[in-house]
Parts: C-alpha cells; sequence; structure tokens
C-alpha cells in the first residue's frame, strides 16, 4: 500500500465539520477514516491543519501534503477569489480571430479592491469601497471585469460563486474563522432564498456565503442582483414601482418583497392601487325567453371558440418607491454649470455704455422702423383742373 503521503488529492475528503478524511482505496466512493481537520488560519481561505492520526508517518510531513491538497481543493472550488491574488492572465486570442487587447496593469487603487474583495470572501458592500471606485479608470474596470468582479449599485461580488459547493466551502470557512459551530448552517443547494429572522442572524455569515439579507430574507447574490438592476433600469425621475416578476425571482410573497426593497434604502410612498368597486346596476327587464332557446344560448356561452386562448389574469398594480440613490448613481454636471454668478467689470460696462453714437446698435435692428415722407403736391393733376374750373365758374 503506498504511503499516505504519496497518494492523490481526490483521497482526501473534507467533511463538513471540518475533519479530513483519509480513503486509502482510491475507487471507494466512501469518505474514509481521519487523519485531521481544519482550524482557524491567519486569513479564512488558508485554515491551518492539525492532525489527529498521522498514520505512521511524520506529522510534519503530513501536514506538508495535506497543505498542498488544501490549497488545490479550494483553489479548485473558490477558484475566482484565490485567483484575486494571482498574477493578471493576458486574453488570448480564438482562432480565426484577431488578438484582443492586452490588458493593462494592475493599479494600486485596483489591488486595493480586488484585496478587499478576497478579504471578504468574494463579497461586500460598496460602501466600503467607494472611495476606491471613484479613483478607477476606464483600463481599471477592464481589469476588474477580467477578474470577474462586478461593481454593483449596492454590492461589489464575483457573480460566478453561487453553486452550492462554493456556498459549502464558504460557510465552512467562515465558520471556521469565526468561531462559529460546524456544519455551517447554510441554505440547501440550489435555493433562491429563504426567510430568516434579520434580528437574531449573523447577516456576516449570510454574505459572506453569497446569500446577503435583506428585510427578512437571505437572498442569492445572482437574483439579488436581478432585482436591483429591474430597480435602477425602471426608475423614472427617482421613482419606480415594484414588479411581481421581482417577487418571483426571489420566490417570496410581495410583503416580503416590500421588506426586501425597503431594506435597500427605497422608500414606499403609497400603496399598492386598489381595484374599482364593482358598482350594482339594475339590469333591465326582458321578456321571458323559451327554454329551447335558453338551453341553446347557453350552450353556444359555454363553447369556447375553436382555437382561442383564455385571457391572461392582469395582476394588480404594486406599491411605488422612492428611489435610494448613492454615490453611483450621482450625475456629473459640467463644469459650466457650476460655475457661481459672476459680476461684470465695471471698466467692460463703461466701455459699451460710450459706444460712438455713429455707430447702428445691433439691438436697435430688432425694432421696427417707420418711413416717413412729405406729399409731393400735384399741380397737374386732374382734380387740380376740375377744381380750377369750378372755382372760375364761381367767380
Amino acid at each position: 500500500m503506498a504511503s499516505i503521503l504519496d497518494v492523490k488529492d481526490t483521497q482526501f475528503r473534507l467533511a463538513e465539520d471540518g475533519t479530513i478524511n483519509f480513503q486509502a482505496v482510491e475507487s471507494n466512493p466512501l469518505a474514509g477514516e481521519p487523519v485531521a481537520k481544519l482550524a482557524k488560519g491567519e486569513v479564512p481561505l488558508k485554515p491551518s491543519i492539525v492532525i489527529t492520526n498521522a498514520k505512521g508517518v511524520d506529522e510534519a510531513a503530513l501536514i506538508t501534503r495535506l497543505e498542498a491538497w488544501r490549497d488545490a481543493h479550494i483553489g479548485t472550488v473558490l477558484e475566482l477569489i484565490v485567483g484575486l491574488k494571482e498574477p493578471l492572465k493576458q486574453p488570448e486570442a480564438k482562432e480565426g480571430e484577431e488578438a484582443p487587447a492586452p490588458l493593462p496593469a494592475i493599479t494600486e487603487n485596483v489591488q486595493a479592491i480586488l484585496d478587499a474583495v478576497y478579504d471578504s470572501m468574494g463579497i461586500l458592500p460598496r460602501e466600503k469601497i467607494e472611495g476606491l471606485i471613484a479613483q478607477i479608470d476606464v483600463d481599471d474596470r477592464r481589469v476588474l471585469r477580467a477578474k470577474r468582479v462586478r461593481l454593483g449599485p449596492i454590492l461589489v461580488f464575483i457573480p460566478a460563486l453561487n453553486k452550492p459547493a462554493g456556498v459549502r466551502l464558504r460557510g465552512l470557512l467562515w465558520s471556521l474563522h469565526n468561531g462559529e459551530s460546524l456544519p455551517a448552517n447554510v441554505p440547501n443547494d440550489g435555493i433562491v432564498s429563504q426567510v430568516v429572522d434579520a434580528d437574531a442572524v449573523n447577516k456576516d455569515f449570510y454574505q459572506a456565503i453569497g446569500y446577503p439579507v435583506f428585510g427578512n430574507r437571505a437572498i442569492r447574490i445572482d437574483m439579488l442582483d436581478r432585482v436591483i438592476c429591474a430597480v435602477y433600469d425602471s426608475a423614472d425621475k427617482g421613482k419606480f414601482r415594484a414588479q411581481h416578476q421581482m417577487a418571483e425571482w426571489l420566490g417570496c410573497p410581495i410583503d416580503d418583497l416590500y421588506g426586501v426593497l425597503s431594506a435597500m434604502g427605497h422608500k414606499k410612498i403609497e400603496d399598492a392601487p386598489k381595484e374599482p368597486e364593482a358598482v350594482a346596476v339594475d339590469a333591465p327587464v326582458e321578456e321571458a325567453a323559451s327554454p329551447a332557446s335558453d338551453a341553446t344560448d347557453s350552450a353556444v356561452a359555454e363553447t369556447p371558440a375553436e382555437g382561442a386562448k383564455p385571457a391572461p389574469e392582469k395582476k394588480p398594480e404594486l406599491a411605488e418607491f422612492h428611489l435610494k440613490r448613492g454615490k453611483a448613481f450621482e450625475k456629473k454636471t459640467s463644469g459650466d454649470a457650476r460655475k457661481p454668478y459672476k459680476k461684470p467689470d465695471a471698466q467692460k460696462q463703461n466701455k459699451k455704455d460710450n459706444k460712438p453714437k455713429g455707430k447702428r446698435n445691433k439691438q436697435d435692428d430688432r425694432q421696427p422702423k417707420v418711413m416717413s415722407a412729405k406729399a409731393k403736391k400735384v399741380e397737374d393733376s386732374p382734380f387740380a383742373i376740375l377744381q380750377q374750373l369750378k372755382t372760375g365758374n364761381d367767380d
């Protein structure tokens, strides 16, 4: 039998309580027997190892072997988090396509953001690093995207960490590092959200495993981000209306959705509009129809048209909210718009007032002009001659 120091990594299995088991037979699906356990280390992603059964080999050598297995296991399950500490990989050209533009170097601000995401196990509130985000440029954002980091409106996180194995391992590592009991109480595999007591649960734990708590629900980050984006995309003039699909994405009732939106900082400004009540109207009295005609009419009414689909039920509108706008959404105003009013220089004003009088003022061009001229006296007009003849006759 091969020494435990020489076996494959797949022969070590990590249990939910932090125990490291060894399976001597590689093809055996059972966990095997305990040989060590994880303990709190300097950082959550680097727990220490305590040997419980050395299997006849040197303990120091076994610790070295298990540390290599630990790094490989965490590096596989949480590859995107571990990759934040690794050098930047340049994009490779696909077959038949031009080589993409090389990525710029990692700046000091970007490295600080990556370190913060790493220390928070892949997710943290945006407000904690808003000062760093405000200083990055377009190239810096390209680097963050290459590292799969998303700068969301409320959270900064790595979207692809919501797989069950990643959730369970982060729950184990966080609990171990923070002195919580194991196994960690993580949501069931694949669940979108679950009801929690917001006043009693540890919100840091749920955030670390990718299920931030808003209102009375712990919500998987990918669905939470979908709701957040829908809120800001649909907002108009600082307001938005809750949507039924938001509740469907979260798998929760409408009241819980309102609680989630309020916990995000959005302020409810009105309840859902009520449907107008039906007003009873006296039906006109009609002549009694014959039994035969009644039967015919009812048969026609109850028989749907061939191929016709029932009209979808119209859902009532939901409540409206004031949108919370953080620094990520502040509109930048041009410099000219922010300049204070400057009083005209007195010397320049005098120059305008002392214009030469011979010059035409442009303001005068906009005024209507009235032309006047003396009437020309016409002595030889027919009317004048007629008047002279008349005067002569009177004389």
